[in-house]
């Protein structure tokens, strides 16, 4: 499956500072806010001088549906004809692709420690929230795209290096 989303790693990767945070933001887990709260961007290599970068990680079958009915929304296009194309295996994108593969991307710039921190932890780092009250229409999360997220769960609240969590779940997608 992993084959299927290489195109999504090969975009520009971007961490931001806010006040003393240094964050990984992520689509569908504040990213909008997040880039327009920053005071400081960084972007690619640049990534590599950060000495360490927290990471919001949403709860994934939350982060799927808000996916799914945000790229339909974009696209202005049918959520039903859309699931199809996603159960089948034709249709992935970085808004409900698994936060494990935004990882992946970071890793290509970055081999430092980072901390896993829930979702609700962004009102700690902004008070901005851009797309707060959005209205989503329920899909039923597919499991291979929040299954290595689930497991990403179970590494929040901890400090480790971002190898050792790329190590340890690149199975799951398999």
């Amino acid at each position: 499956m992993l084959t299927h989303w290489n195109n999504l790693l090969n975009t520009d990767c971007t961490v931001v500072d806010i006040g003393h945070h240094t964050v990984y933001p992520m689509f569908r887990v504040g990213y909008t806010s997040l880039l327009a709260d920053a005071d400081r961007t960084y972007i690619n290599e640049q990534i590599s001088n950060c000495e360490h970068i927290d990471i919001l990680i949403r709860d994934p079958r939350d982060r799927f549906v808000s996916g799914i009915n945000e790229y339909c929304r974009q696209n202005k296009l049918d959520i039903e004809g859309i699931m199809k194309l996603v159960e089948k295996g034709m249709l992935v994108d970085r808004h409900f692709a698994p936060q494990y593969l935004w990882l992946l991307h970071l890793y290509k710039f970055y081999k430092g420690s980072v901390t896993l921190k829930p979702f609700d932890y962004i009102s700690k780092i902004t008070q901005l929230h851009l797309r707060a009250g959005e209205t989503h229409r329920h899909v039923e999360p597919i499991d291979q795209f929040v299954n290595v997220d689930l497991n990403l769960m179970n590494d929040l609240h901890k400090t480790v290096s971002l190898e050792d969590i790329i190590r340890k779940h690149k199975n799951v997608l398999s």
